[in-house]
């Protein structure tokens, strides 16, 4: 053999080697990168799905809350409404001035309270006030739809008192948030290496070592 060829063949034993160590690089890198890749894009999924979650969370929790102090006013209102129609519709003789205009005070009161242990003080003294008056049948159907609104009112006001605060959701939502922002350069430029090495590594497992080729591994 002509120190020519056995030249040759060397040259293309050491590119063969190269191109090896090349694609055993790339391999290596790539299994790094995936595994980072994996728990990154694990969580930002689920921070994303958390954001969404904290968003929708929040619109339905104001949406609530609007139904919620609607409802509470206007039982109020109402029970207001049948107790004023008392005035009217039932004979003098039957109502208790005195706990007609309690009770009427009650109300004034009850609808500017926004704690909620004063406005059930309150609507305990109102019910109590009701629970005073005659035991006629007609004031007694009049008193019965006034205690019917006013417990549906504090079921309302029950139920705002247990909502989960806005300021509490906007946390979580600002939370996830800046964590996604951490995350996001990393988890792209993750996902662009790891893109570059498949390439690479498909370019050098497809293709012999020749003179054009010269084998490189960037991380």
């Amino acid at each position: 053999m002509s120190e020519s060829n056995m030249s040759n063949e060397t040259s293309i034993l050491d590119k063969d080697e190269l191109i090896k160590s090349v694609i055993a690089k790339h391999k290596r890198l790539l299994e790094e990168y995936n595994k980072e890749f994996s728990e990154l894009d694990g969580r930002s999924k689920a921070l994303k799905e958390q954001i969404e979650s904290s968003k929708q969370e929040k619109e339905d929790t104001l949406t609530r809350i609007e139904v919620l102090k609607e409802k509470r006013q206007q039982l109020y209102h109402q029970a207001e409404n049948v107790l004023g129609n008392m005035f009217t519709d039932i004979d003098d003789k039957l109502l208790d001035n005195k706990l007609m205009h309690a009770a009427n005070d009650g109300f004034t009161k009850v609808r500017r309270l926004m704690d909620i242990n004063e406005e059930k003080q309150v609507v305990d003294e109102l019910l109590t006030k009701l629970d005073g008056m005659s035991t006629h049948e007609n004031v007694q159907s009049s008193v019965q739809q006034i205690k019917a609104k006013v417990n549906g009112a504090i079921e309302a006001s029950n139920e705002l008192a247990g909502t989960i605060g806005i300021k509490a959701l906007d946390e979580n939502f600002h939370k996830a948030t800046e964590e996604l922002k951490t995350i996001s350069p990393r988890h792209g430029w993750l996902e662009n290496r790891i893109k570059s090495h498949n390439e690479a590594l498909e370019h050098w497992e497809k293709n012999p070592a020749t003179e054009e080729n010269t084998p490189e591994a960037d991380a």
